[in-house]
C-alpha cells in the first residue's frame, strides 16, 4: 500500500524560533470535502454504502474522475462495464478488490480497499496500480492523478485535511518537478520542488554573483554557456548515465537471464526484482496512452541550466509535458520564473529565501534554526540558481560553510551559469590583474617595461591578487581594485600614507579570507574538475603562478587533461605553465610533469598562422623570377641525403609553447629541457614550424643550443612556406631578435649541427614554385621587402642602410657555406672516380670510375660567387667551362677571390697568357671597387648587376638592386 507520510507532514512549531520564522506555524483546519455537481440539474448524485461499490466520500466525485480520463455513466459513479465482467477478491486481513481481471491479475478497471481504510479506485496493470487513479487515506487526504508501478508518477492532485492543496509533478512517489502548494489564507508556496521541500525558487535573491561581474573572462564564459542548452537534451529514454552500471547488469537485456516466467503469479516485489528493458516498455504501453508521451525537449526548459539533479528534473518535465492533468496550473510560468501570476509568498518560499539571505549575512543562528526544523532544503536555490552555499563562499563565512555541509549540501553544485562554490571562490581570489600574460593566450606584453612594472606592483601586494568585494547589504561582487591601489601606492602622500596602508591591510586580510575559505571548499570534498565555467579551477592557479595552490588542487584530485577554451584553440594546464614568464612556471611545469601530464598534448589551433608569417607574399615577386633549372629537384637531391620518417603536424604543444616565449630565454630554456627529459616530441610540426624554428624565430639561442644538444634535426623539411631550420635562420621576419654576428654564429651552429644548406627548399606558393637551397631562400625573402631591396642605397634612410648592408654581408657568407657545401660533396665524388670534365658552351662530361654508374650523378649548376640557383642566368668560365656565375660583379669578385688560380688549373692555361684586354679591364674595375667605401657598392655596379642577372625582364622606369 502507499505510504503518505511523505506528504501529509506538517510544519512543526518551535518556542524559539525568531519572529521571522513564526509564519511558518501552520494552524489545523477542518476536512472541507466538495462535492460535484451532477450533469442533470434535476438528478442527484449517488452515494454508495460500504457494502455497494465502496467508493468512500472523499473518492466520489464526477469531475475528478472524468478528470482522469476514466469513463463514469449517468449517476457520476465509475463504469464498471458488464456486470458479468466484473471479479470481487477478498483476503483474510479484510482487504478486497473489485474490478477487471485477466490472466488471474489485475487489469483495467478496479477497487482495492485496505484493512486500515485506504482505498483505491483506478485503474490497474499486472496487479500494479498503473495508469490515472485516485487514492485515499482514512485521514482524509487523496491524491488524484497518475500511478506508474502502484506509485505516484506524473501529475497529480493532493488534497490534506488542514486545507492544503498541492499541484504539481511526482516521481515515484514524491514531489518531483514544478508545482504549488496552495494554503486557505491564499498563500501559495511556487517553485520546483524535490520530496517535501522548494528545491528552486522564481525569484532572484539579492547579492547573487554572475559573470556579468568579470567581463574580462566572459569569451570563455560565452562559448561554454552556448552548449548548456536544455534544447539538445536527449530524448528521456537515454538521458542519463546509470551511477551503477555493473557488468552484472548486461543480463537485464534479456529476460530469460533475469527473471523465470510467470513469476507475477507469485511475487510483485518491484522495489527488490530486476525489471527488463522489454517490461518497461510494456509498463511505458499502457501507461503513456494517445501518443501522450514527450520524446524530445521543446522550450519547456530553457532557463534551468545548473547541476545534474535539476537536469534531472527537467528531464522528467519534458516526459510529462504532454500530459493534460497539468494544462490549467500555469506550470509553464514556474519553468519561466515568472512568479507575479501566483498569490503571496507561502511559508515554505519565505523560509528558502530567509536561509540564502541569512547565509550570506552571516547569520548562524537563524540558519542553524531553519535546518534544524528541516524548514527549507539545504541546497534550495534561487532562480539563477544560487544556493545558502553560494551565498556564504562568496562571503567568506566558512562556519555557515560548515554548517551546511553537515547538514548535506552539495558542495559541487553548480548556479546556472555553471560556476560551483569552488569556482566563485577562485575567481573572487584571483582577479585578472594576478593572471600573467603568457604567450599560450596570444596577450604576451609588447615591451618587458610594462611586465616588470606589473611585477612590482603584485610583489608589493603580497598575495599577487588583490579582490574587493562590495558591503553585505547588497551582497554584490565588484570588478578587482588592484589598478588603483596599484596607483596609488606609487603616489601616495604623507597625508594619505596611513589610509593606503589601512586599504593594503583590508584586501590581504580579505584574500586571506578567501584563501581559507578555498582550502575548507577542498577539504570538505569540492570537487576542482566539476565546473569549467569559466575554466576549469587548476588554470586561475596556474594562470597566476600560484605553485602551493596548483600543488593543492592536483592533490584533491584536479585533472591535467582538461582544456580552456580560448580565441587560438583550447589549451591544457601544461601549455599554460610553459608559457608562464616567471620562475615559478619551471616549477609548475614541473610538478605538472611529474603527475602524469601529457608533455605531446596539441592545442586545437592547427589552422592557426604563426604571428611573424603573417603578411607574407607567395609566389612571384619584383626582382626574383620563379625560373630554375632544378623543376626535377633531381642535382640537389643528390647533394643532400633524404632523411626517413613521417612528419607529424597538429596543433601547438607545450613545447611548441615554451620555444615561441620571448620574455626570458634563461628560463624559457628551462622549462624546454624539463619537458625534453618527459619525452616531449622534438619533430612535431605546428603552422609549419618545429620547435627549433620557433626558437629560432623567438630569437632564444639558449633554447637552440638545448634544443640541438637533444637531438634535434636542422634538416627536418618543414611546411607552410617555412623551408628549415637554416631558412628560418636567415628569414627577415625573425631578423629583428638577433645582431648579424648573432645571426651569422646561428648559421655557422646549425652547419655544425648537421644542417645541410644543399637541402632542397621549395620557394614561392601556389602554382609558382621553384626548388633551390637555403641561399635562394634567403634572396627570396630579401626581394619580399619592397622598400630595402628595390630603392637606390643612396635614398635609403640611415637606419635601412645598415639593414641592407647586414643582409648584404649574410648573403655572402651563405654563397660561401653554399660553395663549401658543393666543392665539399663533389670531392667526395672525386674519390670514388666521378668528376666533370668541362667542355665549351657550358657542357658537362661525368667521368665514372670501375663499377660506378655515370648517370647516377648530376651535377648542380650555382653561381660560385653569390650561390645563387633560381632567379639568375647562369653563364659559364669561358677558360674552364668548370663554374657559373649570375652577373658581371660576380664574374669579376670570383675571378679576383678565388678563381683565378684554379682556373689555370683546370683550363691549362696561365693567368698571365690572359689577353690584354681582359687584365686592363680588370684594373678598371678594381680601381672602381678602390674608390668606394665599404659596404657602399657603386651604384653603376649594382645597377650592370641587375641587369645582367635578370635582362629585360626588369622594368626601366624603376631601378631593381640586388644583392650581389
Amino acid at each position: 500500500m502507499l505510504e503518505a507520510h511523505s506528504d501529509t507532514r506538517s510544519l512543526e512549531e518551535d518556542d524559539s524560533l525568531e519572529e521571522q520564522l513564526a509564519n511558518l506555524k501552520l494552524d489545523k483546519i477542518e476536512k472541507v470535502v466538495e462535492a460535484s455537481e451532477p450533469d442533470e440539474p434535476n438528478q442527484e448524485t449517488k452515494k454508495e454504502e460500504p457494502e455497494g461499490n465502496g467508493i468512500p466520500e472523499a473518492l466520489d466525485g464526477k469531475e475528478a474522475l472524468v478528470g482522469l480520463g476514466l469513463q463514469v455513466d449517468l449517476d457520476g459513479q465509475l463504469h464498471w462495464g458488464p456486470e458479468e465482467d466484473l471479479e470481487i477478491q477478498q483476503w483474510s486481513d479484510g482487504s478486497s478488490y473489485k474490478g477487471h481481471m485477466a490472466m488471474d491479475l489485475k487489469r483495467g478497471l478496479g477497487e482495492f480497499k485496505w484493512a486500515n481504510g485506504e482505498t483505491y479506485v483506478g485503474e490497474f496493470y499486472k496487479d500494479h496500480h498503473h495508469g490515472r487513479g485516485i487514492y485515499a487515506w482514512p485521514d482524509g487526504c487523496r491524491f488524484t492523478g497518475s500511478f506508474y508501478l502502484s506509485r505516484k508518477e506524473g501529475y497529480g492532485t493532493m488534497t490534506f485535511p488542514d486545507g492544503r492543496k498541492y499541484q504539481g509533478l511526482y516521481k515515484a512517489d514524491l514531489r518531483f518537478g514544478p508545482g504549488i502548494e496552495s494554503y486557505i489564507d491564499g498563500s501559495q508556496d511556487v517553485g520546483i520542488w524535490m520530496g517535501q521541500h522548494l528545491f528552486r525558487l522564481c525569484t532572484l535573491m539579492p547579492g547573487s554573483v554572475s559573470m556579468s561581474s568579470f567581463p574580462e573572462l566572459s569569451p570563455h564564459w560565452c562559448e561554454d554557456r552556448g552548449n548548456k542548452d536544455y534544447k539538445s537534451l536527449e530524448a528521456p529514454h537515454g538521458q542519463s548515465k546509470d551511477p551503477f552500471d555493473f557488468r552484472y547488469k548486461i543480463l537485464l537485456e534479456e529476460d530469460s537471464f533475469t527473471l523465470p516466467d510467470k513469476i507475477y503469479s507469485y511475487s510483485l516485489d518491484t522495489d527488490h526484482l530486476p525489471i527488463t528493458r522489454s517490461q518497461h516498455t510494456e509498463f511505458d504501453s499502457f501507461f503513456y496512452r494517445d501518443g501522450d508521451k514527450q520524446e524530445s525537449d521543446d522550450a519547456t526548459c530553457h532557463s534551468i541550466l545548473c547541476a545534474s539533479s535539476m537536469k534531472d528534473i527537467c528531464l522528467h518535465v519534458i516526459k510529462h509535458s504532454n500530459r493534460s492533468e497539468h494544462m490549467d496550473w500555469n506550470i509553464s510560468s514556474i519553468m519561466k520564473d515568472e512568479r507575479e501570476k501566483f498569490g503571496p509568498k507561502g511559508p515554505r518560499e519565505r523560509s528558502a529565501e530567509q536561509l540564502i539571505e541569512m547565509s550570506g549575512l552571516g547569520d548562524l543562528e537563524t540558519v542553524s534554526t531553519i535546518l534544524r526544523h528541516d524548514f527549507a532544503h539545504v541546497d534550495v536555490s534561487d532562480n539563477s540558481g544560487q544556493t545558502a552555499l553560494h551565498a556564504a563562499t562568496v562571503n567568506g563565512h566558512n562556519n555557515i560553510i560548515n554548517l551546511l555541509l553537515d547538514n548535506g549540501a552539495d558542495v559541487n553544485k553548480s548556479n546556472d551559469e555553471g560556476l560551483s562554490a569552488l569556482s566563485l571562490c577562485l575567481m573572487l581570489f584571483y582577479s585578472t590583474k594576478s593572471f600573467w600574460p603568457n604567450v599560450a593566450e596570444r596577450n604576451i606584453p609588447e615591451n618587458k617595461e610594462e611586465e616588470s612594472n606589473r611585477a612590482l606592483d603584485i610583489t608589493e601586494n603580497e598575495s599577487c591578487v588583490v579582490n574587493e568585494t562590495d558591503s553585505k547589504e547588497n551582497g554584490e561582487v565588484s570588478p578587482s581594485s588592484a589598478e588603483s591601489l596599484q596607483t596609488s601606492v606609487c603616489s601616495k602622500t604623507n597625508a594619505s600614507l596611513g589610509n593606503e596602508e589601512a586599504d593594503l591591510s583590508a584586501d590581504h586580510h580579505r584574500n586571506k579570507n578567501l584563501r581559507s575559505t578555498m582550502n575548507l571548499l577542498l577539504l570538505r570534498g569540492a570537487d576542482p574538475n566539476t565546473s569549467s565555467i569559466p575554466m576549469n579551477a587548476i588554470f586561475y592557479a596556474i594562470k597566476s603562478a600560484d605553485v602551493s595552490t596548483v600543488q593543492l588542487l592536483l592533490e584533491c584530485g584536479a585533472r591535467t587533461d582538461v582544456r580552456m577554451r580560448t580565441q587560438h584553440g583550447s589549451l591544457t594546464p601544461l601549455h599554460i605553465a610553459a608559457a608562464l614568464p616567471v620562475a615559478e612556471g619551471i616549477r609548475i611545469t614541473e610538478i605538472l610533469l611529474h603527475v602524469a601530464s601529457d608533455p605531446n598534448a596539441g592545442a586545437e589551433d592547427e589552422d592557426y598562422m604563426y604571428d611573424r608569417d603573417r603578411g607574407e607574399t607567395s609566389g612571384s615577386i619584383l626582382g626574383f623570377s620563379m625560373k630554375g633549372g632544378l623543376e626535377s629537384g633531381l642535382p640537389l637531391y643528390n647533394y643532400f641525403d633524404k632523411t626517413c620518417g613521417v612528419l607529424e603536424e597538429g596543433g601547438r604543444t607545450p613545447l611548441h609553447v615554451a620555444c615561441e616565449r620571448e620574455d626570458d630565454y634563461k628560463f624559457a630554456r628551462d622549462t624546454i629541457s624539463l619537458l625534453l627529459a618527459h619525452n616531449a616530441k622534438l619533430n612535431t610540426l605546428w603552422s609549419g614550424h618545429s620547435a627549433l624554428s620557433l626558437a629560432i624565430a623567438s630569437g632564444n639561442d639558449l633554447a637552440v643550443k638545448e634544443l640541438l644538444a637533444n637531438g634535434a634535426d636542422p634538416n627536418l623539411a618543414l611546411t607552410r612556406g617555412v623551408g628549415s631550420a637554416l631558412c628560418a635562420a636567415v628569414n627577415i621576419a625573425y631578423e629583428k631578435k638577433r645582431t648579424l654576428p648573432a645571426r651569422i654564429a646561428l648559421v655557422d651552429r646549425l652547419i655544425k649541427a648537421g644542417a645541410n644548406i644543399l637541402m632542397p627548399i621549395v620557394i614561392g606558393g601556389g602554382k609558382r614554385t621553384v626548388l633551390g637551397t637555403a641561399t635562394d631562400y634567403a634572396y627570396y625573402k630579401y626581394f619580399q621587402d619592397k622598400r630595402i631591396a628595390h630603392t637606390p642605397y643612396h635614398a635609403l634612410l640611415p637606419e635601412e642602410r645598415d639593414t641592407y648592408n647586414a643582409r648584404k654581408q649574410l648573403l655572402e657568407h651563405l654563397g660561401k657555406l653554399t660553395r663549401e657545401a658543393v666543392l665539399t660533396k663533389e670531392r667526395e665524388w672525386a674519390k670514388e672516380g666521378i668528376v666533370r670534365e668541362a667542355h665549351p658552351k657550358g657542357s658537362t662530361k661525368v667521368t665514372a670510375g670501375e663499377g660506378s654508374t655515370p648517370s647516377s650523378r648530376t651535377f648542380f649548376k650555382y653561381c660560385y660567387q653569390c650561390g645563387r640557383s633560381i632567379g639568375v642566368k647562369l653563364t659559364p668560365c669561358l677558360r674552364c667551362y668548370c663554374i657559373y656565375t649570375c652577373s658581371k660583379q660576380c664574374k669579376k669578385r670570383s675571378w679576383d677571390e678565388l678563381h683565378r688560380d684554379e682556373c689555370s688549373q683546370l683550363s691549362g692555361k696561365l693567368s698571365g697568357k690572359m689577353s690584354p684586354t681582359g687584365r686592363g679591364s680588370r684594373k678598371m674595375h678594381s680601381a672602381k671597387g678602390r674608390q668606394n667605401s665599404p659596404g657602399k657598392p657603386p651604384h653603376g655596379e649594382r645597377e650592370s648587376s641587375g641587369r645582367e642577372a635578370y635582362g629585360d625582364r626588369i622594368p626601366s622606369t624603376s631601378e631593381n638592386y640586388s644583392y650581389n
